[in-house]
């Protein structure tokens, strides 16, 4: 299984999941997804929203190791609020998409869409690379919430 992170999961994001989630998979590179991407503030910082279309949204892709159960997928789906019962009600939706990997290649990955609409404050992204945008911003990226991250409080 090949994964697509454009926020607050990638590599070396300094959050509890992402730090949980990158023991089980490998880094292949850099890649795009078609797109739009919109900042989205929250309380324990500021994540983001993908939604399918024209546009780049650039990102890693990631190989999921043996070590990814089933289980751990669940954690990771919690983290982006999808519940495969409750599509309708779910923040986030896991999807294959086709990816661009760095070589022009077009591979098939499992990403986050966003599934609700965008709350009040959530900005464009024209750009389509969230850590840049962070970066220039001056904001700060979601952090997780406290369930999500034993040392937070």
């Amino acid at each position: 299984m090949h994964l697509f992170f454009y926020g607050t999961l990638l590599d070396g994001s300094d959050n509890a999941m992402a730090r949980e989630v990158h023991r089980l998979v490998n880094r292949l590179g850099a890649a795009t997804v078609r797109g739009k991407l919109f900042a989205v503030p929250d309380p324990q910082g500021w994540f983001p929203a993908l939604i399918a279309g024209e546009g780049a949204v650039h990102g890693g892709l990631y190989e999921a190791t043996s070590a990814l159960s089933p289980a751990q997928l669940a954690r990771l789906d919690a983290y982006e609020e999808y519940d495969p019962r409750n599509p309708a009600g779910s923040l986030y939706l896991r999807a294959a998409m086709q990816v661009t990997d760095a070589k022009g290649a077009a591979v098939m990955a499992e990403i986050y869409l966003y599934n609700q609409p965008l709350p009040p404050g959530s900005c464009a992204i024209p750009s389509g690379d969230f850590r840049q945008w962070i970066a220039a911003s001056g904001e700060v990226p979601f952090a997780g919430r406290p369930a999500d991250n034993p040392k937070a409080t």
